[in-house]
């Protein structure tokens, strides 16, 4: 499998390392709920990745033609329509990055978004693809927290300096990480996982 979940507080590096994985990745899809496409695009300083808004409410001016934004993310259904319009127009396999499940778990119930996530999990999958989603961890009830990371089988919990392995689905020597062997360890899971 190739979808991994990236736990942790506000403020332990979550972003950077997202940002650090998808510049491995020629194809990327990065969905923002906590911020809007100008400033992930800025953040990512890349202008082949499609971004989908979910945060930056009504019509944007301006903006390249890759960056979508959904005018109701009250509307799931309108998240769903343009997460599956981006992904309709790629060639060849693809990075899907959610930054952050937390976003949407503001307007909807947690049972309404598993079975988004699912539906998003089931196409990448299929198509042979990868996937990253972040989630502010003490964010949500507990049990929010497991049956969303239940979907995953690889969870990774950032800690500020390092990362620890909560689950993985490749065998690895230890199960903490330096900031810096991150990168490779979260690409390597993707990647290898089975």
């Amino acid at each position: 499998m190739t979808h991994l979940l990236l736990i942790g507080q506000p403020g332990t590096g979550k972003c950077k390392i997202l940002e650090s994985v998808s510049n491995e990745f020629d194809n990327v899809v990065w969905i923002t709920t906590l911020s809007s496409a100008e400033f992930v695009r800025k953040k990512l300083g890349r202008e082949d990745v499609w971004i989908i808004d979910t945060f930056t409410w009504g019509k944007k001016n301006g903006g390249g033609e890759r960056d979508i934004v959904v005018s109701n993310p009250l509307n799931l259904n309108e998240v769903s329509l343009a997460v599956n319009k981006v992904l309709d127009n790629i060639e060849g396999n693809y990075l899907l990055v959610m930054n952050s499940i937390s976003g949407l778990l503001i307007y909807h119930s947690y049972q309404k978004l598993l079975h988004f996530l699912r539906a998003i999990l089931v196409r990448v999958e299929n198509e042979k693809s990868h996937s990253m989603f972040s989630l502010v961890k003490y964010a949500h009830e507990k049990s929010v927290e497991v049956s969303i990371s239940m979907f995953f089988p690889n969870i990774v919990e950032s800690e500020g300096s390092f990362i620890k392995v909560i689950k993985s689905g490749i065998p690895l020597e230890k199960d903490e990480f330096g900031f810096e062997e991150a990168k490779d360890i979260i690409r390597r899971m993707l990647l290898e996982s089975l």
